[in-house]
């Protein structure tokens, strides 16, 4: 899988995206457009940390799911 990841200026409602060569083979692209908070472009560690500290959730522990999925298997 291809990805590119950019972030642009807007012009107006227009946005120019240049794809890299390897695009060339295919004929079609998925596009998401999302935008871009100047405030975070600018966050130091401490202040990302504090923003985002426990945005991922707490998984359980494999051990203790690996019995269940076993006996589903069965």
């Amino acid at each position: 899988m291809i990805a590119l990841r950019q972030i642009q200026s807007i012009e107006g409602d227009m946005m120019t995206v240049k794809l890299p060569s390897e695009f060339k083979h295919y004929q079609q692209a998925e596009i998401i457009v999302l935008p871009v908070e100047d405030s975070l472009n600018m966050l130091d560690t401490e202040a990302f940390i504090q923003r985002f500290a426990g945005a991922i959730p707490d998984f359980p522990e494999l051990d203790v799911l690996l019995p269940e999925t076993r006996e589903e298997w069965q």
